[in-house]
Parts: C-alpha cells; sequence; structure tokens
C-alpha cells in the first residue's frame, strides 16, 4: 500500500510538473481544450466595443463587430477565435467604399496590440467583400501615384499622343472609362475625351478588362490595342492595390457589377511576425 500511495504521488508531482510547462496561450493548447466562463460573453462584448471606437476613429464610419476569443487570460494578451467586420461608407487612403466586410478563416489569431504599431504574431486568413462606387474610383485616380501610370503610358505614346487625365462613370450596369488625351505635336487648346465600355475579369489575381467596346464614331481601331492600354491604365486594379496594406496579400478572387457597384471578393492574408 505503501508502495502504491509513493507512486501515485511521484505520478501527481510530474504530471503537475507537465500541466505547469504547458503554454496556455498556445495554438495547441487553446484549440484542443475546453474552456468556458460566465466572463467570455462579457469580455467578448468589451472587446467588440474597443473595435467599434477604434475603428470608427480611423475611418469615421460605423461597423458591426462579431468577435470570439477562447480564455480571457489569451484575449488579454491578444489572441482571438474569429473576428467578422462590417462597415458601410468606410474610407479608406480618403476614398469611400460604400460596403467593407471582412471575416477571420484562421481560428488561432495572435496579435500583439500593445506595440505601436500593431505586431502580427501570427499568421492570419480572411475572406472579404468590398463596394467600390463610381466615386470611389474616381477618386482613386485622382491620388499623386496614378500620375506615375500615366507618366508610364505618355512615356510610350509619346509623340502620337499624352493621355491627361481617366476616370469612369457606371451606367445600367457597364463600367464607362473616359479618357482625356491631346496631341504634343500639334497641341489642342482644348483636351479631346475618348469613351470606351469594359467588363472586367480576375486573372491571376488582377483585375483585367475583358469584352470592351468602343462607339463605331472611332473608326475601326483593334479593339486589342484598347484593352491593352485599358489594362495599362487600371482605373480598378491601381483603386484595389491604393486600399492594400503593406503588412497584407490581399488576393482577388471574383469581381462583378451589382446595383452599379464593383462588388470584388478575396481573400487577404496577413504574415505573422
Amino acid at each position: 500500500m505503501k508502495k502504491i500511495l509513493l507512486t501515485l504521488m511521484i505520478c501527481s508531482i510530474f504530471s503537475g510538473i507537465c500541466y505547469a510547462k504547458e503554454d496556455k496561450f498556445s495554438e495547441d493548447y487553446l484549440k484542443n481544450h475546453k474552456h468556458f466562463s460566465i466572463l467570455n460573453p462579457f469580455a467578448e462584448g468589451v472587446v467588440e466595443h474597443s473595435i467599434k471606437s477604434a475603428l470608427k476613429k480611423e475611418t469615421g464610419a460605423n461597423f458591426k463587430v462579431k468577435f470570439d476569443g477562447y480564455t480571457l487570460s489569451s484575449m488579454k494578451k491578444g489572441i482571438f477565435k474569429n473576428l467578422e467586420i462590417t462597415g458601410k461608407d468606410v474610407e479608406v487612403e480618403d476614398i469611400i467604399l460604400p460596403y467593407v466586410h471582412l471575416k477571420s478563416i484562421s481560428d488561432y489569431n495572435y496579435v500583439d496590440y500593445t506595440q505601436d504599431p500593431i505586431v502580427f504574431k501570427s499568421d492570419m486568413s480572411f475572406d472579404y467583400d468590398m463596394l467600390l462606387s463610381q466615386d470611389s474610383i474616381n477618386k482613386a485616380l485622382q491620388h499623386s501615384s496614378y500620375q506615375d501610370v500615366l507618366k508610364t503610358i505618355n512615356d510610350i505614346a509619346y509623340p502620337m499622343f499624352q493621355v491627361k487625365g481617366v476616370s469612369t462613370k457606371i451606367i445600367n450596369n457597364k463600367v464607362y472609362i473616359l479618357i482625356e488625351y491631346n496631341f504634343p505635336i500639334a497641341l489642342s487648346t482644348k483636351n479631346r475625351v475618348f469613351v470606351t465600355s469594359s467588363e472586367f475579369k480576375v486573372q491571376n489575381g488582377k483585375i483585367k478588362a475583358a469584352n470592351v467596346k468602343l462607339d463605331s464614331a472611332y473608326g475601326n481601331i483593334s479593339l486589342d490595342k484598347v484593352a491593352n492600354m485599358l489594362n495599362m491604365l487600371n482605373p480598378l486594379e491601381f483603386t484595389v492595390q491604393l486600399l492594400e496594406s503593406k503588412n497584407c496579400d490581399a488576393k482577388i478572387e471574383n469581381i462583378k457589377i451589382v446595383d452599379n457597384k464593383v462588388k470584388i471578393n478575396g481573400k487577404i492574408y496577413v504574415e505573422g511576425d
């Protein structure tokens, strides 16, 4: 009996040591153990309110936030299970997005929010949906970095013509691209406007012009050449790139026009430090 008790004591001691060494913040521990606390819903509500407030301050928009954590201690550390964010009329880079939705698809996410800027401690991935309006795209095309795009095209086109500006209109779920141009050699007092309509598709993660159409008034211009120019001007591709963070790798999967808005969805990958 004494030997049995001694064996049980040794086992208890060693099991206690192993438990003490177990990392309660590790992915394995949090995902493979059941966790329950009557305070979890309260803590999750506090986090949701904090995220809403931070997003409101950053973008000026109101968001719906759904947050799921594991334990109180892991939530406090910045570890969570799920995060879903939905916003309307969100301002990013001075561009107003009519709709944005993000939902985590990784179920172990670790963010060190005590550092400035925030450090991502684990790899994270999200599904995203967003809408671009006509105003959203045109605002993006006013960005100073878009002048670099135009300069590249003008260097190629010189001295045949020079692109002075690009804008879009979305009418009856069709995207029209308006290209202002002039002739460097025989400069006109007023820029001319070239108008084309185009559908768009996703190819190798990039937005490309498709089924380009021209008014017959422009004569027998090669549609392939027009499509190539639109892909160089890339108004939609440029807008999406402008919205991307340097810390994120965004992958576009689908694009379509719905209710005169450009609907884009895909995935966002964040590499952990």
